[in-house]
């Protein structure tokens, strides 16, 4: 897969354009951060393939430990089962199959999925300070074998503990403004990183609140790019 990057000097000011052949539109960085920018890219489609492999990894480890707390078994395919239910269906297996003790799970959290969490954010970090944030709609660009369509990096950085959140701010704030997620992505994420207090934080990055025929308002992104 060839991936076409142009770097055009504009002018004595410091600024550099990036045209990437993936996007139609200019982004304007830094001439200092142009050979960063330019060589984590390059970084990225040379070794998607075993980026994806332990972005994979780690989503799978983060999602099935917490659908254990919920369903009791790491089976997938007893639990995909189980979330095509109805709702009502769902509730009456989960209420059906909890911990004898509440404390159980709390245990759970703390000495195995907080931990987790843990690792895996300092590693995502590491990804991204060599390649840039690894967004769903980077990977799609340049991964060419499918990915099962619930997987997004983004979980990573939702479940990240909160004392990370003000670093990942700044880091997805930097990655946002050079390209490396859409709009959607970075308001979704912001969202969370603010503890999910103001939904404006999604309002202004391409979300729209629809009304349905029912007067039941729901978040939908529509302008992600």
């Amino acid at each position: 897969m060839i991936c076409l990057l142009i770097v055009f000097v504009l002018n004595t000011m410091g600024q550099t354009a990036i045209l990437n052949s993936d996007r139609t539109n200019f982004i304007d960085i830094n001439k200092d951060n142009a050979n960063e920018f330019t060589e984590k890219n390059d970084n990225f489609i040379k070794d998607i393939n075993i980026i994806v492999e332990e972005l994979k990894f780690m989503y799978d480890l983060d999602q099935s430990i917490r659908e254990y707390t919920i369903f009791k078994t790491f089976d997938k395919c007893i639990t995909d089962s189980i979330e095509n239910l109805s709702q009502e269906k769902q509730r009456e297996y989960i209420v059906a199959n909890k911990f004898k003790s509440d404390n159980l799970s709390k245990q759970i959290y703390e000495k195995y999925i907080y931990p987790i969490d843990e690792t895996n954010t300092k590693r995502l970090i590491e990804l991204i300070d060599k390649y840039g944030f690894p967004s769903l709609s980077r990977i799609k660009k340049h991964y060419e074998c499918q990915l099962d369509k619930e997987f997004n990096p983004y979980i990573l950085i939702v479940h990240a503990p909160v004392k990370y959140w003000d670093e990942l701010k700044q880091i997805i704030k930097k990655e946002r403004e050079i390209g490396n997620l859409n709009r959607c992505e970075y308001g979704h994420i912001l969202w969370h990183l603010n503890g999910r207090k103001n939904i404006q934080d999604m309002l202004d990055n391409g979300f729209t609140l629809v009304r349905d025929e029912n007067g039941l308002e729901t978040l939908k992104a529509i302008d992600c790019e």
